[in-house]
């Protein structure tokens, strides 16, 4: 799922590439700033590997530097000396370059979270909320917020941790999710942890999306007009996920991400109608040992003792496969009932 392209307003493209954000929505208790070093080889580092916009957010930066920089940080400081314009950033990177020993690029970052420290040698602001909430505070699309089922395949409903994310698309950044739908939910598939992708380090594998912005969100095509919508309007969606934290809703989950929906297999009209008369056969006679129901010899399966009829009873028995991969072979539903079709 890509977040571009977008008809965001160039108003709103110049701002963004200035680091000038809504104040109410990424709010002052929001910012924090730290000071970090990282260590540098002879001639390094190189002026031309960095990339920044007019408002010095960097957009490009040595792959050995990610992490700590990450897309966008708003560059503040280079060892304690303030830089507001490309040039003196590349200046003060010549000159650490040029003296052609060993040394430490001391940054400062400001950081806009309010869970996650990062320890780190570099000065720059970065824009990044992921905030957990209290599970009162939910949407009505909640797991916990649902009746308990007597399905044992059921979602459970309890067992999870809910968080609001504040994703912004910065310039020429990418979404970096791919998402799936499953019982009236959507879950993230994959992620992009890329340089440049918005969701990197907030979003996990099995993170259910509830909420983007005020929309409630059931299945995929709402999750992508949301994403589309809200980033367009303002440049900024805010999210609401369910993330499984106990043993039996992290195996639903995994469960989720392991199931692919595919069609049924073609059956050749023929063979439908042979297992229809068979299947007939077996509700006439009981079930006894059948007569083949194609013509020609065909080769005795008795030694493999998968199953037996003795007594008008079907026995199964285990076979190796059921180990591994259990519900491979799990019972089919009832598709006489309504609610398996």
């Amino acid at each position: 799922m890509s977040a571009e392209p977008l008809n965001m307003s160039a108003e709103k493209r110049r701002a963004f590439r200035a680091g000038k954000f809504p104040e109410d929505i990424i709010t002052k208790d929001m910012i924090r700033e730290m000071t970090c070093s990282i260590d540098c080889p002879p001639g390094t580092p190189n002026p031309k590997e960095f990339k920044v916009t007019e408002g010095m957010l960097l957009t490009k930066v040595p792959a050995d530097m990610t992490p700590p920089l990450e897309y966008c940080d708003h560059l503040l400081k280079i060892n304690g000396t303030s830089v507001t314009t490309k040039k003196e950033m590349q200046e003060a990177f010549f000159k650490l370059a040029k003296t052609n020993k060993p040394h430490y690029v001391s940054f400062g970052q400001k950081i806009i979270s309010k869970i996650r420290k990062i320890q780190l040698s570099l000065t720059v602001r970065r824009i990044i909320s992921v905030e957990r909430i209290d599970a009162r505070s939910v949407p009505s699309n909640a797991s916990i917020k649902k009746p308990p089922s007597k399905d044992k395949y059921a979602k459970p409903t309890k067992g999870y941790l809910y968080y609001k994310v504040v994703l912004i698309y910065f310039p020429r950044s990418k979404l970096g999710i791919n998402v799936k739908s499953y019982g009236n939910v959507v879950y993230v598939e994959s992620t992009d942890c890329s340089w440049g992708s918005t969701t990197r380090r907030f979003l996990y594998l099995g993170d259910a999306i509830l909420k983007i912005d005020e929309t409630e969100i059931l299945d995929v095509q709402t999750t992508q007009s949301a994403i589309r919508s809200g980033f367009q309007k303002n440049g900024i969606i805010t999210m609401i996920i369910e993330r499984a934290s106990e043993q039996v809703s992290n195996k639903f989950v995994r469960s989720v991400l392991s199931f692919n929906k595919i069609r049924d297999p073609f059956v050749p009209v023929d063979v439908v109608k042979s297992c229809a008369d068979q299947l007939a056969h077996y509700e006439k006679h009981g079930f006894v040992e059948p007569t083949p129901i194609f013509k020609g010899p065909t080769k005795d399966y008795s030694s493999a003792k998968r199953v037996t009829v003795a007594q008008n009873l079907v026995v199964n028995k285990k076979i190796a496969s059921e180990v591994f991969n259990p519900d491979s072979l799990s019972a089919v539903p009832d598709w006489n009932d309504p609610k398996n079709r």
